[in-house]
């Protein structure tokens, strides 16, 4: 565990060092810019215009901020052989692995609270509240997701291009699965019918982020405790998932 925790810190050192907290302040930067820009063209309800956009915003930063972290710096140790030397002394490649993992869900925690804290300005502390908790999971999900895909493509763009994948699929499922079963579609035919089944065979195996981190929260009202705790319990529980498979593949490679 003191192994796992050392890694862990020096995941995040490895993420102020390159430039990270800068990055995330660039993006508060353009999120309060777009909010003054979007005051100008709003004639009502230009605070919830704001809100929702910057909203959607933040929340695509601290995916694209997580998952360039977790692939560039596992494929540095990939390319400057210190996973190696790392291994090499007494240490278990699943404290490795879950220290790392420990040290890039905690980067998108605290990207999470950094962009949490600009939405107070738009937002009742409640709603941010459980914006913050849901996207503080979001992040750690795609922690997770990044690194399993890293260590088993071990190259920057696959590994990225594959997660970005498995996000947009995961945001966007639901959505194609009600356009496919909604009023305009063609019931009889085959290959709508069996576009229909592709798609809940996806929705199966990924997890619900459409439920997740949503805007509406902001805008409206923010979801029940139950609401919340199912929608955390489903995203931890995808987690762990993940963590189980990318421990298994690193376990069965030759490094």
């Amino acid at each position: 565990m003191r192994s796992a925790m050392i890694l862990a810190r020096g995941v995040l050192l490895e993420a102020r060092r390159t430039g990270v907290p800068w990055l995330a302040l660039g993006c508060i930067a353009l999120g309060i810019a777009m909010a003054g820009f979007l005051s100008q063209l709003s004639l009502t309800e230009g605070a919830l215009v704001q809100a929702a956009v910057i909203a959607a915003l933040f929340r695509v930063c601290t995916v694209f901020l997580v998952a360039i972290l977790v692939v560039t710096s596992v494929v540095r140790d990939f390319a400057d052989k210190s996973l190696e030397l790392v291994l090499s002394l007494p240490l278990s490649r699943t404290s490795w692995y879950l220290g790392k993992l420990a040290g890039y869900a905690a980067a998108g925690v605290l990207l999470s609270a950094g962009f949490a804290l600009v939405m107070l300005v738009w937002s009742p502390p409640a709603a941010a509240l459980a914006w913050f908790v849901s996207l503080a999971l979001e992040a750690a999900l795609v922690a997770c997701a990044s690194l399993f895909l890293v260590i088993t493509l071990a190259q920057v763009v696959p590994a990225l291009a594959a997660t970005a994948a498995f996000y947009l699929l995961a945001r966007g499922t639901a959505a194609m699965q009600a356009i496919a079963t909604g009023p305009l579609a063609d019931a009889e035919n085959l290959l709508q019918r069996v576009s229909q089944w592709i798609l809940d065979a996806i929705a199966l195996v990924l997890p619900p982020l459409d439920a997740a981190t949503q805007t509406a929260w902001l805008l409206y009202a923010p979801p029940g405790p139950l609401e919340l705790a199912r929608i955390c319990g489903a995203l931890a529980l995808y987690g762990a998932l993940l963590t189980a498979a990318g421990l298994f593949d690193f376990h069965r490679r030759n490094l």
